[in-house]
């Protein structure tokens, strides 16, 4: 039998050699591998609560796949969206500013302007291959989220809602992004996954919806889970996941029902604004979970701490990457800023939060501040109680809005077309009508709080507009009527209830009334211009004018209403006025064939014109056709026409015999094809088109 050894110990200063180079060792290790990072992959959920994942404790194993990428990498248990919307939100996340600063505080009328740093563009700057793969139309490329990624796929293959593609399931993601991953491993890259599944409706596909049927929003979490599942085994078959940089995070939570909002957008209490935030760093160090306060603002200036690249100036987000070093945590205590202005859009104020490690304070016209602590759900209001505390963060709050609000020049605003509103509102959005900038609060206007039933009875009447249920539409704007009379926004939805119906005079009547009530604030340009669509239908045409004239003068980026508007005065022979809102849309809107052919017109025909000018009108017409893949039978007839109008009788002939042939396939021997026809004829004979009135069919 072997005599037991006792183990012997090294001396001291060997121990503390030894742990002085483990330390080294490690520090070198986090360095090399974070400033070495070659890939960054960013996976936004959309509508995910933190609680709701299996890793931030909810009962059941919800995310597999995430709580693995948890396990070898930090999860944050306390992090913060700055508002519960997409757009303002992911605004924020790739920018790492708050939106009272780059902005963006609303889905409806938005967009980011490129004259601020998105986590792409400096990316790109460094040399890495840039994509993004999105999936809801509240992140379309129009909206300014594009910037820096070199593709930017936002065009959807799955049809999920109606006719209208609004949105796209979590398998298409990640199937694109398992190409695009095969088709770049050898770069370095950044890639940008956007999955929308969790958002309402909760409608997840099989297996999860039976072995989720008592909480389908958590299918959709667990769906979700499982297609980010098949991104991750790709990184792993290429090679690529160890030495990756993956963060996964989401915009914002839903409400599922608490302070009775079931879903999202008008309050900003936690279950709307605390989302997961994770981080896998190359080295696969496993860190553990960190409970300090932080934010979606973060994301920016933490990729560019890991990356060794210089934080840009003016963010408001921190580098979180000394979370990731051995050694105390930093210390100093956070405050982050949190918004909603969906409640103006009822004349109400708006909703400011702040929230610490402990307490989250709401400035609005009932001032709220909980204890997150002892108090997670928020139901005991402790302002009264705690007014010292209370009026600290009121000072601290107002004096974040002083230092953002409107200080760096921008255009965040965006037109709706009716088309766009459409399909906001199919993803259960309030669209429509922009939320007030209002960042003083006015005491009498109502408090929020006191409104959240009129907000979800107007929340329904899009959907019932989009059923096609005009009756309980018209019947509920009536009844929300007898309780805020004076809601021009209300009128303006009676107005397009009558406008579905093809009730024109009630139409008038409606959007006459909202423009009564509201003829200068933000509802007001979207009354004119429905006014003015209806006018213009009912040939009403100087009247129509008058009131999109009225429109552009509160809000004159509006290309749809200048094109509009340039039609109606291309009917009434007023050319000069139609050629300046055509040349207007072009400086907002540079892809428009429509406009591109209309202006390409009016050069090539109108000869005592001063805007006439062939080469121009050629150009023009050529766009035109290129854009639309010469294809359309009337870009290229105007082509025809400016190519005889320069004595070019060959080419006009030949485009000429294109255009009849297109024009006839689609309407046989309609008005189309007899003009077409006629113009044919003049170039056989070595004539150009010419005409002081408009031609039928011209500019349609």
């Amino acid at each position: 039998m072997k005599s037991f050894r006792p183990v012997k110990f090294a001396p001291a200063p060997v121990v503390l050699l030894v742990l002085i180079g483990l330390g080294v060792w490690f520090l070198w290790v986090y360095d090399s591998s974070a400033r070495d990072v070659d890939r960054v992959i960013l996976i936004s959920i959309d509508t995910c609560r933190a609680d709701h994942l299996s890793c931030y404790g909810y009962y059941r194993r919800t995310t597999p796949n995430i709580d693995a990428i948890a396990r070898q990498g930090v999860l944050f248990d306390n992090a913060i969206s700055p508002v519960p919307l997409t757009l303002p939100a992911h605004s924020s996340m790739l920018t790492g500013t708050i939106p009272s600063y780059h902005g963006v505080h609303d889905n409806d009328g938005y967009k980011l302007d490129r004259s601020y740093l998105t986590l792409a563009e400096i990316l790109a700057q460094a040399g890495f291959t840039t994509g993004a793969i999105v999936s809801a139309f509240v992140m379309d490329s129009q909206f300014g989220l594009d910037q820096g990624f070199e593709s930017y796929n936002d065009k959807f293959e799955e049809e999920l809602e109606g006719n209208l593609i609004v949105q796209r399931g979590g398998g298409e993601v990640s199937r694109f992004a398992v190409d695009w991953l095969t088709g770049h491993r050898k770069e370095k890259f950044f890639l940008f996954l956007h999955y929308y599944d969790p958002h309402a409706k909760y409608e997840p596909p099989e297996p999860f919806f039976s072995r989720y049927r008592d909480s389908l929003y958590a299918g959709e979490v667990a769906y979700t889970d499982y297609c980010i599942g098949r991104v991750i085994k790709k990184l792993k078959e290429l090679g690529l996941y160890d030495s990756s940089l993956i963060i996964i995070t989401s915009d914002h939570g839903e409400m599922l029902g608490e302070h009775k909002e079931l879903t999202h957008g008008y309050f900003i209490y936690q279950g709307a604004v605390k989302v997961p935030l994770i981080f896998k760093l190359p080295a696969q160090a496993s860190l553990g979970r960190i409970n300090s306060l932080v934010g979606l603002v973060d994301i920016v200036p933490t990729v560019c701490g890991l990356l060794g690249l210089d934080v840009p100036a003016g963010l408001q987000g921190k580098d979180l990457s000394p979370y990731f070093q051995e050694g105390p945590s930093p210390a100093a205590e956070r405050r982050l800023y949190c918004e909603s202005l969906t409640p103006t859009k009822y004349d109400a104020n708006p909703l400011f939060g702040v929230v610490t490690g402990r307490f989250k304070y709401i400035y609005t016209t009932k001032p709220e501040l909980y204890d997150l602590v002892n108090d997670p759900c928020e139901t005991d209001n402790l302002a009264e109680k705690l007014p010292e505390q209370a009026r600290n963060l009121q000072v601290h709050l107002k004096k974040t809005l002083e230092q953002t609000v409107g200080r760096k020049e921008h255009d965040s605003r965006a037109q709706m077309s009716q088309e766009d509103i459409k399909r906001l509102e199919s993803l259960g959005y309030i669209a429509g009508g922009r939320v007030r900038e209002q960042f003083e609060l006015d005491q009498s206007r109502d408090d929020p709080k006191d409104l959240i039933d009129f907000h979800l009875e107007y929340g329904k009447v899009s959907q019932l507009l989009l059923e096609e249920k005009y009756d309980e539409a018209k019947s509920i704007c009536e009844n929300l009527l007898s309780k805020r009379p004076g809601l021009a926004r209300v009128y303006n939805r009676l107005g397009d209830i009558a406008f579905e119906r093809e009730d024109m005079t009630a139409a008038v009547g409606y959007f006459s009334k909202a423009v009564e009530l509201e003829p200068h604030g933000i509802e007001a340009h979207v009354s004119q211009r429905s006014l003015g669509t209806v006018l213009a239908l009912l040939g009403r045409d100087d009247e129509a004018i008058e009131h999109y004239e009225l429109s552009l003068r509160v809000q004159p980026n509006q290309p749809v209403i200048l094109d509009n508007l340039a039609r109606l005065y291309f009917r009434r022979h007023k050319l000069r006025q139609a050629y300046d809102c055509w040349n207007r849309v072009l400086s907002f809107e540079n892809d428009w064939p429509d406009v591109f052919n209309n202006l390409a017109w009016l050069k090539a025909v109108y000869e005592n014109e001063p805007f006439y000018d062939l080469d121009e009108a050629i150009k023009m017409a050529e766009r035109a056709c290129e854009m639309t893949d010469y294809k359309k039978y009337q870009m290229l007839d105007t082509l025809s026409v400016a190519y005889a109008a320069a004595g070019r009788f060959k080419e006009a002939v030949r485009t000429s015999e294109q255009a009849l042939e297109l024009a006839r396939s689609e309407e046989k021997n309609g008005p189309g094809a007899q003009i077409v026809q006629q113009h044919l004829e003049l170039f056989k004979a070595g004539r150009p088109y010419r005409e002081q009135v408009q031609p039928e069919g011209a500019a349609d």
